[in-house]
């Protein structure tokens, strides 16, 4: 005969479950199975999960599998061990065990209960104490949940738990806590350089720099540390309390608004989960000192769609940074000439007038109202984010029936209310943004200044504004492709199908000289980009090669597809403008 050790154990309990199995096996002749182990140490019985997650129920799947032969035994400390759940799952449970062949054990009080053969004194006996432990495993789960609720009305005369964040230390009294100044102030900054576009590893580097005193213990600042302080509701001030369960901690309960004293703006902290949410799903990277390339993960080639890729070619007369179709880099077959990154960048500063430098670059010595305005707008739409969120988890208890109907009635009346005020708020914020933008003015010369500030600066500050500035693109370009060589690519399409259709050869020459000829009085090689924005404004700028600061043509689809725009000076829409020819010759 084969016997398995206990399915709950933990601590003591397993050590002295061992020897009594040990025991038992030897003055029964039974070879006790070692290499079988079976303890679910801190797996409710209570609930259940035992069985629906633990080790029971893989050892009920063996026995019916046929993997453990019938006649075997399952030695528990006691019943209890076995299930506390109510007694009509309890007793199902016992069946469940003995009718598929397996002998079970109680070691409490040495009582064999013969598969298929139990005595109806030992099934009374069984039943009695199923159900008393369920009764007071029942009255625990009560008593818990009654305490964390005395101690959650009571949040303000005494503190639930000693343990606190590390900008806080709890008074003697327990009653609150107290900011340590200090601390308090290098977590805001976290928050504004997340805010601004700088991931957890730029700004662990910063830290660590600055040779600024790491929290607790250690002797510098680690990434998972940092993004643990950027993930934490408590800079708010809530604190949401937590049980554990299978052996994990969950939340238990609602969080607790103004538990902890808040140190971070909120507005400030959703605008830091906004800026990382876009990090996760277009993905961050690490960057260098000055963040050279403000349009990584933008930036596309117009003729197949690849990454645009920032090339460093050193110092001297051939050297300087540019952008580069990266499959073309790896010798694949598209276009490989680059464009100057720094005649790009201005470019599309000068065309794409929807960036409002002046007041990106303003921000680091005082926050215009524009710009408080675009983060407001920010943080209002991480805010939705999350109640819609909050929203589908109330809609997902309804079908687990865990809760009152009355109760989540309740709560989604509540997400609702706080839904359509947070969207109120968006639309009010949009209408005085595009109030006042109305409102601006710069003069191109003004303009060419701020660029110059732009690409000129260099070393901290250049690094701040340059990532502020990344993370606003981000927020508003849905997309952006370049083709450097304009339209002269697509020529071989025409030589194509001149080829296809199989003509005298000094025709289909003298006709490639034609269109060549017409391209090149049109100027329709010159490089041009097109840039789509979140709003639903697209603009493609056809510009003069040897001028990044002057175009040749310039259109732009507004939201409801009205287009506008100048061709060599002259409207669009005009005869002979540039997006007008035909598209063969394009």
């Amino acid at each position: 005969m084969r016997m398995s050790t206990d399915i709950q154990l933990k601590g003591d309990s397993l050590r002295r479950q061992t020897e009594r199995s040990k025991q038992y096996a030897d003055e029964h002749g039974l070879e006790l199975v070692e290499d079988f182990r079976l303890e679910d140490i801190g797996v409710s019985a209570f609930k259940g999960d035992n069985v629906s997650s633990g080790a029971l129920g893989k050892f009920l799947d063996a026995v019916k599998a046929g993997r453990i032969p019938k006649g075997s035994y399952l030695l528990v400390e006691s019943f209890d061990r076995l299930s506390r759940q109510k007694l009509n799952a309890s007793v199902s449970l016992f069946f469940d065990i003995t009718s598929n062949g397996i002998n079970l054990v109680t070691l409490s009080d040495n009582q064999v209960y013969k598969a298929g053969e139990a005595e109806f004194a030992q099934l009374i006996m069984s039943i009695v104490v199923m159900a008393r432990a369920n009764e007071e495993s029942e009255m625990k789960s009560q008593r818990l949940s009654a305490a964390w609720d005395a101690k959650r009305r009571a949040v303000n005369e005494k503190k639930l738990t000693g343990l606190c964040p590390a900008w806080l230390e709890l008074s003697k009294d327990r009653r609150n806590f107290r900011v340590i100044e200090d601390r308090a102030q290098v977590v805001s900054r976290i928050f504004e350089d997340s805010a601004s576009g700088q991931g957890s590893f730029v700004i662990t580097r910063r830290l660590n720099d600055l040779r600024v005193p790491a929290f607790g213990r250690s002797t510098g600042w680690v990434q998972s540390y940092v993004t643990k302080i950027l993930q934490t509701r408590a800079v708010i001030g809530e604190f949401q309390p937590h049980t554990k369960q299978n052996g994990k901690r969950i939340p238990f309960g609602d969080p607790i608004p103004g538990y902890y004293p808040q140190i971070v703006d909120e507005d400030l902290f959703l605008r830091a989960q906004f800026a990382r949410g876009k990090r996760r799903i277009e993905g961050g990277g690490r960057k260098g000192e000055a963040l050279r390339n403000l349009f990584t993960h933008l930036a596309t080639c117009g003729y197949c769609g690849s990454p645009m890729h920032f090339l460093n070619k050193g110092v001297g007369p051939g050297g300087g940074t540019y952008l580069k179709c990266s499959h073309a880099l790896r010798g694949l077959d598209c276009v490989s000439t680059a464009w100057r990154y720094q005649d790009f960048e201005r470019s599309f500063f000068l065309f794409v007038k929807e960036i409002d430098l002046v007041e990106i670059l303003r921000a680091s010595s005082a926050k215009s109202e524009v710009l408080a305005l675009d983060e407001r707008a920010i943080a209002l739409t991480e805010k939705k984010g999350e109640l819609e969120l909050k929203r589908e988890r109330t809609y997902s208890l309804i079908n687990d029936g865990a809760v009152s109907v009355e109760f989540l009635t309740t709560k989604l009346r509540e997400c609702e209310a706080d839904l359509a005020r947070v969207e109120q708020q968006i639309a009010e914020v949009d209408r005085q943004r595009q109030e006042i933008r109305e409102q601006q003015s710069i003069s191109p010369d003004e303009l060419q200044l701020l660029i110059n500030q732009l690409q000129q600066m260099d070393g901290p500050e250049a690094f701040s504004q340059r990532s502020m500035l990344s993370a606003r693109l981000r927020e508003i370009v849905t997309s952006l492709s370049l083709e450097v060589e304009g339209s002269q690519p697509r020529q071989n399409a025409a030589i194509a199908l001149l080829d296809a259709a199989d003509i005298d050869p000094d025709e289909r020459n003298q006709i490639l000289q034609i269109i060549e000829q017409s391209n090149r009085q049109a100027q329709r090689y010159n490089r041009s980009f097109s840039v789509v924005l979140a709003d639903g404004v697209s603009r493609r700028v056809v510009l003069k090669n040897d001028d990044p600061t002057d175009f040749i043509a310039e259109v732009i689809v507004d939201q409801d597809g009205t287009i506008s725009g100048s061709d060599r000076g002259m409207p669009l829409g005009s005869k002979g403008g540039f997006f007008d020819e035909p598209a063969s010759t394009q």
